[in-house]
């Protein structure tokens, strides 16, 4: 791994080949990779605060002017193109804006050695007490409400994993996969609309109404892709937000990975939706409804503060958690509900900026 800093350019990195084209036909073979934990407990110079959207509400997805792109035609964008919408970009509350690029002569070398590198991992989790209840797990436009409401009120938040996930003040959920490191939507920290990200981005695990059990925490970082915050790609809209308190030592964190081909498990869903009681964590779960290169889709209810939740798979005969998509969309034209999926090179990013930050 090759690191330099230019201060035009922000940080540069060439990441190891671990790079992975999704295809639209889904091979045999099955791939899969996940988080090397999940725990349950014991730049460039500053620009000016006009980089800021100081609203104290994100503007919903129906309401931004996101980038459909089709499958065939990302996959057959140049080196160049992907290399771009792969690279991070990140500001702190200060106003310094850095970046992390992915070269393009790297990347081809990634693509030429893909079949040789896909051959998964599995990580393990960590967690701080004991388990939840069993909600009914598997063995392996604005967010919507599809037919009957079935969502369930969370009232016990401290428990593991409710107390991973929680509310970030623009009004999204975010969920712990790290000690400081809260996986949510990229429309929760970057307004495409105005191209500014927003400020107000501090964290509270396991809220409850107007119980604050662990506080409310600040942050440091903002982290998302430039497929999201240049092209304002739907694929690619997910981020990371770095706290500046390890509360993940206390309250743990989940777990995340990718798959390929996916199964159609059974996905639980929890975070804090906007139609409901301020500050309340509500719950539900259902199968997989559809799969594609980009997205996961169910037909489970949501609302708008859920962006950003994650989308994960309980095996309860070995009581651990995998998070395999992030919640960002309502209903569109396939009837369903759906999520940004954790691609090979999601996981990598992610992975990435854990290990940086």
């Amino acid at each position: 791994m090759k690191k330099s800093m230019q201060k035009s350019q922000g940080l540069r990195w060439f990441p190891p080949l671990c790079i992975t084209l999704m295809l639209v036909v889904q091979p045999a073979w099955s791939e899969s990779g996940e988080s090397d934990a999940s725990f349950q407990g014991s730049s460039e110079d500053p620009i000016s605060s006009t980089v800021f959207d100081d609203t104290e509400r994100f503007v919903p997805p129906n309401e931004l002017p996101i980038v459909d792109t089709y499958i065939k035609k990302e996959m057959a964008a140049s080196l160049e193109e992907k290399a771009d919408d792969m690279g991070a970009v990140m500001i702190t509350p200060e106003g310094e804006i850095s970046t992390m690029e992915v070269d393009p002569e790297e990347l081809k070398m990634m693509e030429q050695a893909i079949d040789i590198l896909e051959d998964g991992a599995e990580g393990s989790f960590k967690m701080n007490g004991l388990g939840d209840s069993d909600f009914a797990e598997a063995e392996a436009t604005s967010e919507s409400v599809i037919g009957r409401d079935t969502r369930v009120r969370i009232r016990a938040t401290k428990k593991y994993p409710f107390r991973t996930a929680g509310r970030i003040d623009i009004g999204c959920t975010g969920t712990l996969i790290g000690p400081r490191h809260v996986l949510t939507a990229g429309h929760c920290v970057y307004n495409i609309r105005n191209d500014k990200w927003y400020r107000k981005l501090s964290f509270t695990p396991g809220q409850n109404g107007s119980v604050k059990p662990y506080g409310k925490i600040g942050w440091k970082r903002a982290i998302s892709v430039k497929g999201w915050t240049k092209k304002h790609k739907r694929n690619y809209d997910y981020a990371m937000i770095i706290l500046n308190k390890d509360v993940g030592k206390t309250v743990g964190w989940m777990g995340y990975g990718w798959k390929r081909p996916m199964p159609k498990y059974n996905v639980n869903i929890n975070g804090y939706p906007g139609d409901k009681d301020h500050g309340t964590m509500w719950y539900s779960y259902c199968k997989l409804g559809k799969v594609t290169t980009f997205r996961l889709y169910y037909a489970r209810d949501t609302y708008g503060g859920m962006s950003g939740s994650g989308v994960y798979v309980y095996w309860k005969s070995k009581n651990k958690r995998t998070i395999y998509g992030i919640h960002a969309y309502g209903v569109d034209s396939t009837g369903y509900n759906g999520a940004t999926r954790i691609r090979k090179t999601v996981y990598n990013n992610l992975k990435r900026w854990k290990s940086q930050y």
